[in-house]
């Protein structure tokens, strides 16, 4: 079986972090050696596999979020405009404060408010532009609305990406889909492809969301971040570390139970 999250890299996880975080790692050595000159071995050692721990434990997130990994993907969202689609520009506040973007494509106003309305969570790399082709398709073959969703951290969207930032990304684009009056509430569809599959999911076990949406589609989306790092790296002993060294979970298997959409799903 074949595991990949969309654009992780296939070089070793070890160069993604080198490439990123050289002079932190910089720093690390360099802190080893002078405790180690002022001090001895014994504090020095332990100061390193702290430091070392600690660095590995924050960089996790090098290697599951990708918002650079397309040319000018940061500065850069091709908007809908370029597939002929309508649409609204618009920037709102997560749950936290942080202003994300979105793009609200809309059927002809004499059927918006009659045709299901789509929520679009991509994957890990690029931005939400990257998909436009995807949601060209859904609009016109399914004749839906949809909502594209920016994760912060990604394209024009502000901050820097978390697993719990994204999930309260996805709260407050439902939240400002509730306060349209143009959009047919009971036909709400959330869809999430790899790593949005694991933000569609988060959505759904949550009550006060999971009474708003009328189905869930999954494409390509995994179990937990433990299960894809022992895929990947074909290390079984990841399965056996301790939830805590992970800094991202996305646990899908303890969230099941609170899911009672409908779901269509596929799994890596």
């Amino acid at each position: 079986m074949t595991i990949k999250i969309e654009s992780l890299k296939l070089f070793p996880w070890f160069m993604i972090v080198l490439t990123k975080c050289w002079r932190l790692l910089c720093f690390i050595a360099t802190l080893f050696l002078v405790v180690y000159w002022l001090f001895g071995g014994i504090l020095a050692t332990a100061i390193f596999i702290f430091t070392t721990g600690s660095f590995f434990y924050f960089s996790q997130d090098y290697l599951l979020f990708h918002p650079n990994d397309n040319y000018q993907s940061r500065t850069f969202v091709q908007t809908p405009s370029a597939f002929d689609l309508p649409f609204q520009n618009v920037f709102i506040k997560s749950i936290d404060g942080t202003l994300i973007h979105l793009y609200l494509i809309r059927q002809p106003d004499n059927i918006t408010s009659l045709a299901p309305t789509i929520v679009f969570f991509h994957g890990n790399a690029g931005n939400m532009g990257h998909r436009l082709h995807n949601a060209a398709g859904l609009y016109r073959n399914l004749g839906c609305n949809l909502l594209m969703v920016e994760y912060r951290g990604y394209g024009l969207s502000k901050g820097f990406p978390s697993e719990k930032g994204i999930y309260m990304d996805a709260m407050a684009a439902m939240d400002f889909l509730a306060g349209r009056t143009d959009i047919n509430q009971d036909k709400i569809i959330i869809f999430g492809r790899s790593l949005g599959g694991a933000v569609a999911i988060d959505l759904a076990s949550r009550p006060e969301y999971s009474c708003r949406i009328w189905c869930m589609i999954l494409e390509n989306t995994f179990t937990s971040i433990p299960d894809i790092a022992a895929a990947l790296f074909k290390k079984s002993w990841f399965l056996f570390l301790p939830l805590l060294l992970y800094k991202n979970k996305v646990l899908f298997s303890r969230k099941q139970t609170g899911i009672l959409v409908d779901t269509v799903s596929s799994f890596h």
